[in-house]
């Protein structure tokens, strides 16, 4: 192809930069969630207020603080993991993919998952049977992670032996 023409190539490495871009976006939105939730609540009408805020919810008062609660608790966790998968994205950007490093953050990713489904096992009887849908994608995407963490890990140990073989 001539040099005017020319397709400029997708690379690993701009696929590892745009992940790590769509990671810190979403970082920054999780945190964003955070701070405004509480605000988001005083504009809800709910339970003995109906007409408090801009809109009504059908819940109660107590369903409202169980909701409240649940994101909160799962706020933790979720950065966790989203901090983890940036430093991940990161050695995968370095080329360094097939280290204890990567196994590392993978295992801190699949335990936020289980730690976030447990928390919307929790509050399920509170709120809605929806977060039994939430706690079951979460387990998912736990076990979806250590599958991947212990193929990152067996592929270690056979890269290690291989550089003592020679």
């Amino acid at each position: 192809m001539h040099e005017k023409g020319k397709l400029k190539m997708w690379t690993k490495s701009k696929s590892a930069t745009l992940s790590l871009i769509f990671t810190r976006v979403l970082i920054g939105l999780v945190i964003l969630l955070a701070a405004v939730l509480p605000f988001f609540f005083s504009l809800v009408g709910y339970g003995s207020r109906p007409d408090a805020g801009l809109f009504y919810i059908g819940m109660e008062d107590s369903e409202v603080i169980a909701l409240f609660i649940c994101a909160y608790a799962s706020f933790f966790p979720a950065m966790i993991a989203l901090i983890s998968l940036d430093r991940l994205l990161r050695v995968v950007r370095r080329g360094l993919v097939f280290t204890q490093e990567s196994v590392k953050y993978l295992r801190a990713i699949s335990w936020c998952c289980f730690a976030v489904a447990i928390i919307m096992l929790c509050g399920w009887p509170f709120i809605s049977f929806v977060l039994i849908f939430v706690a079951a994608a979460a387990v998912f995407f736990g076990l979806l992670m250590r599958v991947v963490k212990n193929v990152i890990d067996a592929a270690c140990e056979l890269k290690d032996e291989n550089d003592f073989t020679i």
